[in-house]
């Protein structure tokens, strides 16, 4: 397997338990509201508005640049 190749699995399985993480972390984070009656009308409730989702997809962009600009 080339460099590259590597490099790229090796980011890939980075990215999907940084995922896994963020899922896992999220789901716990429900469960204890719902348990506490943080549950309407049996859906999960995302206190995760626009604003929140925003600055979250900024700070990933920014993440993801500062990698490229180590890669230079």
């Amino acid at each position: 397997m080339s460099s590259r190749k590597g490099i790229i699995l090796i980011g890939a399985l980075a990215g999907a338990a940084l995922g896994a993480t963020a899922a896992w972390a999220y789901v716990q984070a429900q469960e204890k509201g719902a348990s506490a009656g943080g549950r309407q009308g049996g859906k999960p409730a995302l206190k995760a508005g626009v604003p929140e989702l925003f600055k979250i997809g900024m700070a990933l962009l920014s993440v993801m640049r500062q990698i490229a600009e180590l890669v230079r």
